[in-house]
């Protein structure tokens, strides 16, 4: 079993815009709602892939309720954690290849809360994996969780990152090439990799949106282009790459990196977030392509 954390969840509304201009009134003809988060997204992505996944997430007010509706009519198992305030509200225009993000404030997640949540991940272990992904409200609750035993996946930008690194027991360390060069003040996503890989992550990834992706197990590095798709939006294409690495592990490096690519690839080609179909992705994965650099 996995158990994906998603401490900072959100509403989030997708709109197709054909051409978006400042000031002016858009009216798109189609609109999406989807309950999303990183952790949230990971665990939609691991669940279509048939694995084993409880998503634990921080709720707040109205749009936590709908959050919750939301996720129970996915047929995601859950564990919800009640914290004061309001859940986030986002939305994501697409247009023209590209994409605009607004997202709004969530809910301050409080000592108590951070003791609510550590309880219940304990409560679900032992784990596979604990997937630590995205926004953060308290310096300590990553930490904490880190500090339970089970392997870690972190995938978010914030300074307890170096924190968990150093807890141990890393199974997939995953900054984005923005993320790398906000906390290590590098955007050499090889030199990242490797630095990621010498404090122990076992598997260290850095993704650079559309383009290929620097992968490092041990002393191999491999460099994973993606397949070509008709990109829709990019939103969730990283939640559903670790997703797809974390179920290909057990086939070996090489068929890992190319299901992850091909899984972040499908991802991009659909206006749903993070919703894979397991055999679109494992045709995509015979076109990804991938390079061994020197390790």
């Amino acid at each position: 079993m996995f158990i994906t954390v998603t401490a900072n969840p959100m509403v989030e509304h997708v709109f197709p815009v054909s051409d978006l201009h400042s000031g002016t009134r858009h009216r798109p003809d189609r609109a999406w709602t989807f309950a999303t988060g990183k952790g949230l997204n990971v665990a939609r992505a691991l669940t279509d892939l048939g694995e084993d996944v409880v998503n634990v997430m921080a709720v707040a007010g109205r749009r936590g309720r709908e959050i919750i509706e939301r996720v129970e009519a996915e047929g995601m198992r859950t564990r919800v954690v009640p914290v004061r305030g309001e859940n986030r509200a986002g939305a994501t225009l697409f247009h023209g290849g590209e994409h605009t993000t607004i997202y709004g404030p969530g809910p301050e997640i409080r000592d108590g809360d951070v003791e609510a949540l550590v309880a219940t991940v304990r409560a679900l272990l032992p784990a596979r994996a604990i997937v630590l992904a995205g926004s953060v409200t308290h310096e300590s609750l990553y930490t904490r969780l880190a500090a339970l035993g089970a392997p870690l996946c972190l995938d978010f930008c914030h300074p307890s990152f170096d924190d968990c690194m150093r807890v141990g027991n890393v199974l997939v360390a995953k900054p984005n090439l923005r993320e790398l060069g906000f906390m290590y003040g590098t955007t050499d996503a090889v030199a990242g990799a490797a630095r990621l890989h010498e404090q122990g992550a076992r598997w260290s990834v850095v993704t650079d949106g559309p383009g290929a992706a620097i992968f490092q197990s041990g002393n191999h590095v491999r460099r994973v282009e993606p397949p070509r798709v008709e990109a829709v939006h990019p939103i969730g294409c990283g939640d559903a790459l670790l997703a797809g690495l974390l179920h290909a592990l057990p086939r070996g490096p090489e068929q890992a990196v190319a299901f992850a690519m091909a899984c972040g690839a499908h991802n991009a080609s659909r206006p749903e977030i993070a919703s894979l179909d397991p055999s679109a992705c494992e045709g995509l994965a015979r076109q990804v392509k991938i390079t061994r650099l020197a390790g």
